[in-house]
C-alpha cells in the first residue's frame, strides 16, 4: 500500500466502504426468521400428507364396515323375518298368546300365521279359519289380519271375531269391542265398525254388507258353545261337522227350509241330530271311518236325509 499512490488508495477506500454497506443493509435475523418459517411449512407439509395417508388407509375398512352393518339392519331383516304357525286341529278350540301379548283363540280347523318378531310400525298376521282376537292396544303399530280372499282388518287395540274358512261362500267380521276397519280385497273400499255390528263379504260377487248382530252368537264357540239364532239346517250342519270333526251329507229330499234356535255346549253329535229331528223329518245314518290305501283314515261320515 505504501508503493500506491493517493488515487488508488482512495478508490480502494470507496469499494471497501460500499461493500461494508452493503453488508450492514442485509438483515440477518429477518432471513434466520424467513429460513426457519419455511422450515415449519414443510414439516407441516409432510405431516399433514402423512396424516391424509393413514386417513385414507382407516377410511376405507370403516367404510366397509358401515356398508356391511347397514345391509345387515336394512337388507337382511327382512330376508331372515321368521315366521310361526298355529294350527287348531278339527274338532279343538285352543288360546294362544302372541309376542305383542295379543290373545287369540283359535277355533277348528283353523291356522294363523304371524311373525316371530313384530315390525316396528304394524303387526300382520295371517289367518286361514275362525279366530276371535282381544289385540293389545298400540296406537304406533296397527294390528293386521289378512285373509286368503284379499280381505284385511286392522285395529289398534280391541275385540274381535273373523270367520274366514277358505270353503266357506264369505267372510264375517264381528265387532264385539273397541273399533275396526274393514278393507275391501280392491283396497279401494274401506268399511268401519261399531260394536255389535257384523261386516259380511260374499267371495262371489265381491259385495260388502254391513248389519247389527247377536255377538255372543258369533262368539260363543271360544267358550266350548255352539249357539244358533234363526239358523238354516245347511249352515248347522256345516259348523256341527267342524266342531265335531266328521263329514255330513246333508240331503234335502223334500226341499222344505227348517230355521233353528238352539244352544248346545256338552251334547254330542247324535244327541243333537236327535234333538233335531224331533219337529222335522230327518233320519241320519253314520258310516265308519275307512282306511286308505296310504294307509291314512277318512273321515266318519254322517248321512242326514230331510223328507
Amino acid at each position: 500500500m505504501e508503493n500506491m499512490n493517493p488515487e488508488s488508495l482512495l478508490r480502494k477506500a470507496q469499494a471497501l466502504g460500499e461493500d461494508i454497506k452493503e453488508m450492514e443493509s442485509i438483515d440477518v435475523l429477518g432471513a434466520y426468521q424467513q429460513a426457519q418459517t419455511k422450515i415449519k411449512i414443510n414439516r407441516r407439509r409432510s405431516m399433514y400428507n402423512q396424516l391424509m395417508r393413514y386417513a385414507a388407509f382407516l377410511t376405507i375398512p370403516l367404510l366397509l364396515s358401515s356398508l356391511v352393518l347397514g345391509y345387515l339392519y336394512w337388507g337382511a331383516t327382512d330376508a331372515e323375518e321368521k315366521y310361526a304357525e298355529v294350527v287348531a286341529a278339527t274338532g279343538s278350540i285352543i288360546r294362544y298368546e302372541l309376542p305383542d301379548h295379543s290373545v287369540v283363540w283359535l277355533n277348528s280347523g283353523s291356522t294363523l300365521r304371524y311373525p316371530t318378531v313384530f315390525k316396528k310400525d304394524n303387526r300382520n298376521v295371517e289367518l286361514k279359519g275362525e279366530a276371535y282376537f282381544e289385540v293389545e292396544a298400540d296406537r304406533e303399530r296397527p294390528f293386521y289380519v289378512n285373509t286368503p280372499a284379499g280381505l284385511s282388518v286392522y285395529v289398534y287395540g280391541t275385540k274381535f271375531n273373523v270367520n274366514a274358512y277358505e270353503d266357506d261362500n264369505s267372510i264375517e267380521t264381528v265387532l264385539e269391542k273397541g273399533k275396526v276397519n274393514v278393507i275391501s280385497p280392491d283396497g279401494k273400499t274401506t268399511v268401519q265398525l261399531a260394536p255389535g255390528e257384523r261386516l259380511l263379504y260374499n267371495k262371489a260377487d265381491q259385495k260388502l254388507m254391513k248389519g247389527k248382530v247377536d255377538v255372543y252368537e258369533k262368539v260363543a264357540w271360544k267358550d266350548g258353545k255352539l249357539i244358533f239364532r234363526n239358523a238354516e239346517l245347511d249352515e248347522m250342519f256345516k259348523r256341527l261337522a267342524r266342531h265335531f270333526n266328521v263329514d255330513i251329507q246333508f240331503n234335502n229330499i223334500s226341499g222344505k227350509e227348517y230355521k233353528y234356535r238352539a244352544t248346545f255346549r256338552n251334547e254330542t253329535l247324535p244327541q243333537i241330530l236327535d234333538y233335531l229331528a224331533k219337529s222335522a223329518a230327518l233320519k241320519w245314518r253314520t258310516e265308519e271311518a275307512v282306511q286308505q290305501a296310504d294307509d291314512t283314515f277318512t273321515k266318519k261320515k254322517i248321512i242326514v236325509d230331510l223328507y
